[in-house]
This record gives structure tokens, sequence and C-alpha cells, in this order.
């Protein structure tokens, strides 16, 4: 497990936003790339950037379990 800032912990849950746990883990980027999200997209008029969304908003977009989604990023962390 990597960490990038300092020993306090990033708590990941349902409203952490992907961009946070990459700073924190960036083991976990290429998952966020592999599930199609990137920092391409603009906040304002045409939304929120993939990255800033919380990770229930991307479970719901992706069609995938938010916990299924929190088990993944927490597996990835631990390898």
């Amino acid at each position: 497990m990597s960490k990038t800032d300092d020993d306090d912990e990033l708590e990941i849950g349902p409203e952490t936003k992907a961009n946070d746990i990459m700073r924190s883990y960036p083991e976990t980027t290429d998952y966020f790339v592999d599930l199609g999200l990137c920092g391409c997209g603009f906040d304002g008029k045409f939304g929120k950037m993939p990255m800033m969304k919380p990770l229930q908003e991307i479970a719901r977009e992706k069609n995938i379990p938010v916990e299924d989604l929190l088990n993944e990023i927490k597996r990835i962390i631990e390898d």
C-alpha cells in the first residue's frame, strides 16, 4: 500500500471522490482508467469532471454495485 502525502489514511467510502483516491493511492489510477474515467472533462456547464465525482455516482453511472467498486479499490490498495 502506498500513500503519497502524510500518515493520515484517506477514509474511502461511497462519498469519496476518485481524484482524492488517486492522489493518495496512485496505484488505483489504472483501475479508474479501465472504468473509462479520465480527467479530460469540464466542471460547470458540462457537468462534473469524472474524477471529481463520488464513488457512488461513478458506480451508478457504470452500473456497478458500489460495494463491488469499493472492494476492488481496497483490494488494489492492499496489494
